[in-house]
């Protein structure tokens, strides 16, 4: 940041860039909720929009007098930037939020206009002249927009990927939004500090992350043993049905064999029963085979689920790996937190140490100086007691 400037405005929101490829799509720089503030420079008179996520500068754009932004929807503006060549886009999680930061930007650009007109005003009326330098103008889909024109720009901001830019003047700023202002870089304690609660929330991170595999492993492994019982209890009755299927042919046989017995004795009274009992047998028979028909086209379904249930099996195992490398990774970052906290404990404990050290040397200057002042007023009286015996002497 530029010596000079302060922070008049600050907010949160999600930052977003235009893709410079495809300039169809926005791309996410931030990976959450990030600050933005506008900054005023008091020497040049000019509003700053800059947002920082970590130790990168995501935005860096000065306001112009014909900057305009383009309000997309409820949450979501967004501004061209000739000079940085690229689109911004915020999106806020209230509308409130947005309405204040457009109030802020309407006021910058204001700013920037009277500044303008008031050099104008001082150069006797001519337009002050400024070096140029030509750019490309942003462009979406192929085709130039100029900064407010609405609706060319997408609205599709929720893109996987991510673009950082290199940080313009950003390690003043870095001091001041962690509170240095202008006292230097930061302390081994903020850095202690700062790197313990990024590896806790890793922690946490890792933590959600592998409940979430547990619960998708238990549920494979229930699916697998249902589905496994299911097979089991079909290959079991497909054995049964082919039992009774064979027990009926034998008995198709032995009524074939009497009826053929009976046609032989010429019992017609009979030869009626024993055909009535062959048409039942028959309709049983062929029922019994579509059924087991059904019942091998049942197996086989429950065979190609058998082989997708081998196939979760391999997943499962990459699943529970995951698991083990990311339990594995839990109880590193627990033992980097305890390395850092006894670390920050360490540094607090020397801090304090060289404080008691200063407050007694400072104690012990003062009782030094206290000596020598009143070194200082017996020399002095003892010297005024020479210069009086001298005086007597001469006289």
């Amino acid at each position: 940041m530029i010596m000079g400037e302060q922070p008049v405005f600050t907010t949160k929101a999600h930052v977003f860039k235009i893709d410079p490829e495809t300039r169809k799509q926005w791309l996410p720089v931030s990976k959450q909720a990030v600050g933005v503030s506008f900054f005023f420079d008091n020497t040049r008179r000019t509003h700053r929009i800059i947002s920082v996520d970590g130790s990168k500068a995501i935005i860096n754009s000065t306001i112009t007098p014909n900057m305009t932004y383009t309000k997309t929807s409820q949450k979501f503006v967004q501004w061209a930037d000739i000079r940085a060549n690229t689109v911004y886009g915020l999106g806020f999680s209230e509308e409130a939020e947005l309405s204040k930061f457009i109030d802020k930007f309407q006021d910058a650009k204001q700013s920037a206009r009277q500044e303008v007109e008031r050099i104008r005003a001082q150069s006797g009326g001519s337009t002050p002249q400024t070096p140029h330098t030509p750019q490309k103008t942003p462009t979406v889909n192929g085709t130039a927009t100029s900064q407010g024109s609405a609706g060319t720009f997408p609205r599709d901001h929720r893109s996987s990927q991510s673009l950082n830019l290199p940080p313009e003047n950003t390690e003043s700023f870095l001091d001041r939004t962690d509170g240095k202002g202008d006292n230097g870089p930061l302390t081994a304690d903020s850095q202690l500090k700062y790197e313990n609660d990024r590896l806790k929330i890793a922690l946490a991170q890792s933590s959600a992350n592998a409940k979430k595999w547990e619960v998708e492993l238990q549920t494979l492994k229930n699916n697998n043993t249902r589905l496994t019982t299911a097979l089991q209890e079909s290959t079991a009755n497909v054995e049964e049905w082919k039992k009774q299927l064979a027990a009926y042919k034998d008995d198709n046989d032995s009524m074939k064999k009497k009826l053929l017995e009976m046609e032989g004795a010429g019992g017609q009274d009979q030869l009626d029963v024993v055909l009535k009992e062959k048409a039942q047998l028959a309709e049983e028979v062929e029922r019994l085979k579509i059924a087991g028909q059904n019942k091998d086209k049942e197996l086989e379904r429950l065979r190609e689920e058998m082989e997708a249930l081998k196939h979760n099996d391999a997943r499962n195992q990459g699943i529970q790996q995951r698991l083990n490398a990311s339990e594995q990774d839990k109880r590193d970052l627990q033992q980097r937190v305890s390395t850092l906290e006894g670390q920050l404990d360490t540094v607090l404990c020397d801090h304090r140490r060289d404080a008691q050290r200063v407050q007694d040397l400072e104690q012990q200057i003062g009782d030094r100086l206290r000596e020598l002042t009143i070194l200082h007023e017996q020399l002095v009286k003892v010297t005024a007691s020479d210069r009086s015996e001298e005086t007597e002497f001469d006289a």
